[in-house]
Formats: structure tokens, C-alpha cells, sequence
């Protein structure tokens, strides 16, 4: 465990210090950084970057919303320029642990990071779900333990995050114009994640019924709103929810990353008698 408070520190650390350099610059940017930011790598799944306009194509991977909670009343209270700083110190340090846990960022919407972890390489799903998981632990934790220590001792209010996911196809899509366009991802685990982590209270992973097959039964417990029903003229359907004990998957931390080194996570390869 020692390891995985060393990892802890060093997020709540790196989230900190890139608050205060974003309050110490007060703003302003530097021709080299504006330079810097044309070579910079945009958001998205790597395997689908290069699709033209109105091509698609699609893999299976867990896809994860990691969000500030309560956001919109500290931007009521506090100054805009502190609430921009702090949303992009601990939304940065998010997108980097999702990376070193071999996800993808697929951009970033509102206050929270969203994020894919698989592609069609992946061997066993259970790998995805495994590495998703810790994801999402390792972010709540050190910014609950490491990085609000930190807000405190500087006088500063801490902040509050929660998790969102799902398993499934998703299937992803250049949109817009030869002037403008993005790649977009459609399918109903990635619409089902976003709404599991509106289902999230402070602290904790909500996850869907796909993903939920690919977890211990013995780390989950059905969320009381569950199940979702969606109807369809006299046709009734329901899919269910549940929140994740997350704190085992904190164990793996160290491992994860060791293994991964910046790759995918397909990379990791599934052996019998494993897990």
C-alpha cells in the first residue's frame, strides 16, 4: 500500500502545484506555450482519429464519466478565476491518471472527464473492467485523502468527485463540416455511463448492467434507484445499476501501472487461473 500513497501524493501534489502556476501566471500565455499547444495531441480514441467526415467504426470497451460534484454552486460562490483554475488542475490530473491506467480521454464535458478504456484488441473484457475500476478508485481516493489535505491546509474548500460507467459497443463518428468536426461516440453504454454517474452521490462508482457482468457480484450492491425501464409503445424493458465497493481495487494500483508502463489496455493479456 505504501506505493499506492506514493501515487496518491504525487496526484494530490501535481493538481495542487498546477493550480498555483495557473494563479502564479494570472492568465497569460506565453508565446512558447501557445506554440507548444499547436503539437499538442486533441482528446479521442486513437483506433478512430483518422476517420473522414461521416465514416464511423466501433470497438467494445468500458466507457467512464469522472465528475466534480456540486461544481455549479462553487461557481455561484467562489471568484470565476479561482473556479476556472482549480476545474482545470484536478480535471488535468484525472485525464493523466486515466491515461496511465491505459484509458483513452474522449474529451471533456462540463466539470468531469470522459473516457474510454478498451479497443478491439482487447482479449478479455474483464481486463477493461478490472483497470476501469481502479481508474476511477485511484481518482476518487487521492483527491478525497491526498489532494483535499492539501485545499485544506491552504484555507481552500475541497472538492467532491464520483464515477460513472458502463460496458458495451460503442461506436464512434466524424461529424461537422470541412470547416469543423469532431469524432463522436454513439451507443447506449456510453449515454447509460453518463446517466450512472448522475446516479453517483459524492465518493462512489455507479455502474451499469454490462459492466456489472464483468465484476465479482461480491463488489457490487444494486443501487436503490435500480432499475432504468424504458418503454417503447407497450413495450417494457429494464436495465439495472449498481454501486461498486471500490476500495480493493486500490491494492492493484501499483501493479496496473507497472504493467500498463503507458500502453493500453489491451496490451495486458489474460491467462487461465488468473485474475
Amino acid at each position: 500500500m505504501w506505493a499506492a500513497q506514493q501515487d496518491q501524493d504525487r496526484f494530490a501534489h501535481d493538481a495542487f502545484n498546477r493550480y498555483q502556476a495557473l494563479t502564479a501566471s494570472a492568465g497569460t500565455i506565453s508565446k512558447e506555450a501557445r506554440e507548444a499547444a499547436a503539437t499538442l495531441p486533441s482528446t479521442g480514441h486513437p483506433d478512430f482519429e483518422s476517420l473522414g467526415l461521416g465514416e464511423s467504426g466501433f470497438c467494445y470497451g468500458v466507457t467512464t464519466f469522472i465528475d466534480l460534484v456540486s461544481f455549479t454552486a462553487r461557481t455561484f460562490w467562489d471568484s470565476p478565476e479561482s473556479v476556472l483554475r482549480l476545474n482545470t488542475a484536478v480535471m488535468t490530473q484525472i485525464a493523466l491518471a486515466v491515461e496511465d491506467f491505459g484509458g483513452h480521454v474522449l474529451g471533456f464535458r462540463g466539470d468531469g472527464v470522459f473516457a474510454c478504456f478498451g479497443d478491439a484488441r482487447v482479449q478479455d473484457n474483464r481486463i477493461s473492467a478490472a483497470i476501469a475500476i481502479t481508474a476511477c478508485a485511484f481518482a476518487l481516493d487521492a483527491t478525497q485523502n491526498a489532494l483535499n489535505g492539501l485545499l485544506r491546509a491552504s484555507g481552500m474548500r475541497p472538492v467532491q468527485v464520483r464515477a460513472g460507467a458502463d460496458f458495451g459497443r460503442l461506436d464512434f463518428v466524424r461529424i461537422g463540416s470541412k470547416v469543423a468536426s469532431e469524432v463522436n461516440v454513439v451507443g447506449f453504454s456510453a449515454n447509460f455511463a453518463a446517466k450512472c454517474e448522475k446516479y453517483a452521490k459524492s465518493w462512489e462508482v455507479v455502474v451499469g448492467e454490462e459492466l456489472a457482468r464483468l465484476l465479482p457480484a461480491s463488489d457490487l450492491f444494486q443501487h436503490e434507484k435500480s432499475p432504468k425501464r424504458y418503454m417503447r409503445d407497450s413495450e417494457v424493458k429494464s436495465y439495472s445499476f449498481h454501486q461498486v465497493k471500490w476500495s480493493p481495487y486500490l491494492q492493484h494500483v501499483p501493479g496496473i501501472r507497472e504493467a500498463l508502463n503507458g500502453r493500453p489496455v489491451s496490451s495486458i493479456r489474460y491467462q487461465a487461473g488468473e485474475t
